[in-house]
């Protein structure tokens, strides 16, 4: 367990997976992170869902709040590298736990992980141009824009760009 100032990041357990399922399933959260509108998820993805996130290259953490433990998101270090020591990076927040600072605590502990605890070099995700908040959070933790997938993907009726941030971890500050 990680602990911040506003959120414990922990390991996922089995009573995370209805909370995981509402967002998911919720269309708002979804269009942030895929091309793809959002199908009803059942008990058998939430069964493929947890399997996969505990893949060798991926390190998936719950999102809790650290007074509560309510559960608000997943975080995760996907597709490492442990030969170039790098890897992807994507956050997912429930719609409530939106725009309080518990997305900026979340990644600032995974930064202090990836860098101090995996020793990792370098970080990088990939954000739609229409995705502001998450624009917002990533420059906010140090996250440098590298350029733009142009037209990447067909979502919500025209062409959405897709751009690529990283972190090298000279750039990192610590928490």
């Amino acid at each position: 367990m990680y602990h911040g100032k506003k959120v414990t990041l922990r390991a996922l357990s089995p009573d995370d997976l209805p909370h995981i399922m509402d967002y998911v399933n919720d269309y708002e959260t979804y269009s942030t992170f895929t091309d793809s509108a959002p199908r009803p998820k059942t008990e058998d993805f939430q069964a493929h869902w947890l399997k996969h996130s505990t893949r060798e290259d991926m390190i998936t953490f719950a999102i809790a709040d650290k007074t509560t433990d309510q559960f608000l998101g997943t975080i995760q270090l996907r597709s490492i590298d442990r030969i170039s020591h790098r890897s992807f990076f994507s956050i997912i927040l429930h719609p409530q736990a939106r725009g309080k600072g518990y997305g900026t605590d979340a990644l600032r502990l995974l930064l202090a992980f990836a860098f101090e605890e995996l020793n990792l070099h370098k970080i990088t995700l990939t954000v739609y141009q229409s995705n502001e908040g998450g624009r917002r959070l990533y420059e906010k933790c140090g996250f440098q824009y590298e350029g733009t997938l142009r037209q990447q993907v067909y979502r919500q009726g025209h062409y959405d760009d897709q751009l690529v941030f990283s972190i090298l971890k000279r750039e990192y500050g610590g928490v």
